[in-house]
């Protein structure tokens, strides 16, 4: 996912309800003699807080273009003799001295969904002094059953209805088996039992790991259960900010881990409600009752033809397309000697038939080379 436009910043460096709490925990601990990471900056909101807070030197690390908008906000707000903005990733650079503080806001949606902790932990071995600080500190992720009934309705079972006498109820499985990330559609939703914490993560000490939940909730209010919605909450400083469905909105959204069909649950019932999900990988969860049980995934909200199942496959051997091999040709001739268009005309002659227009060729290259080279 990029990151790269200044609009897709904007929910994020316009967010009062997140900003305010970083800023409260970074007030909690910059001096004068404070050095700060501000990692995966994107417009530097919060290492730009830290300068002002009086940091003796701030670095804004980013790896898009979007750094250069945060360069021109140090400058436009006279930080720029504290601020230093490196573009690139955190295991690609090199900073000029280890920090003392690491602000990130690299928790996402349902805590894991983007797999940046990664990233996090990497900067927390690399960059930090012993005994540094992190903001946040920790994180815990937490799930209810819910009774969301317009939401399941307009999402999964619309694909039921026919169109114009065309049955197309085949992809509702898709559906279901879909984890959708929402915020009006989840405000205030009627929970079917109290919340739970389960998955917990500390900064300081964990690594990534696989998320393995099987946890067991007493339904407090009968209703027909349509799935569970799960958020997470992050530790800044002394205090803890929840992206719950319930709590002040902030621009990360809920997750919604739909069952299909749905499930009538009464109160008093027990139902075991299970979620797991390896690193990059696909979410599987599931329930069961003494009468019910359900299990989605999201491997299989995706449709696959059997060449795409072979391609997953460990033993399978690879050959490259028409485009793989344009790739591999480009990146051999980018050896530092020869000009886009130089490369692009080469391309055409060695790729006649899948380059047949120069405007074509030259997009292909400058894509190449902008990911790649």
């Amino acid at each position: 996912m990029s990151y790269g436009s200044v609009p897709r910043h904007r929910w994020m460096a316009l967010d009062t309800v997140r900003n305010d709490a970083y800023a409260a925990a970074l007030a909690q601990v910059v001096g004068p003699d404070t050095v700060v990471l501000d990692l995966g900056a994107g417009t530097g909101v919060h290492g730009l807080m830290a300068a002002r807070m009086g940091a003796r030197r701030v670095y804004l690390v980013e790896p898009e273009d979007i750094i250069s908008v945060a360069e021109e906000i140090a400058e436009a707000n006279g930080l720029r003799d504290r601020v230093q903005c490196i573009q690139g990733r955190i295991e690609d650079v090199s900073l000029p001295e280890p920090v003392d503080v690491i602000v990130s806001v690299l928790t996402g949606n349902f805590l894991v969904t983007e797999d940046l902790l990664q990233t996090l932990f990497y900067a927390r071995d690399h960059a930090l002094k012993p005994g540094g600080v992190l903001i946040p500190s920790a994180a815990t992720m937490e799930a209810a059953p819910v009774s969301a009934a317009k939401l399941h309705a307009e999402s999964i079972a619309s694909w039921s209805v026919s169109q114009h006498g065309v049955d197309l109820a085949v992809a509702r499985p898709y559906a279901g088996n879909t984890v959708f990330y929402r915020s009006e559609e989840l405000r205030d939703v009627p929970m079917l039992a109290e919340p739970k914490v389960i998955h917990r993560v500390d900064f300081h000490r964990d690594g990534y790991d696989a998320v393995k939940v099987e946890t067991t909730y007493e339904v407090t209010t009968t209703g027909m259960c349509h799935g569970w919605v799960g958020w997470s909450s992050i530790k800044l400083g002394g205090t803890w900010l929840s992206t719950s469905p319930h709590a002040a909105p902030v621009h990360w959204s809920q997750a919604f881990l739909p069952l299909d069909p749905p499930v009538m649950l009464t109160r008093g019932e027990r139902v075991v409600f299970t979620l797991t999900r390896a690193p990059h990988g696909d979410w599987t969860w599931g329930m069961r009752t003494e009468s019910a049980k359900r299990r989605h995934s999201t491997l299989l909200s995706m449709p696959m033809v059997a060449r795409t199942l072979r391609q997953a496959a460990l033993d399978y051997r690879p050959t490259l397309s028409v485009d793989g091999r344009a790739q591999k040709f480009v990146l051999s001739m980018c050896d530092g000697t020869r000009p886009v268009q130089t490369i692009a005309q080469s391309l055409r002659d060695e790729f006649p038939d899948r380059f047949s227009a120069p405007d074509e060729a030259v997009r292909f290259v400058q894509g190449v080379v902008r990911q790649l080279a």
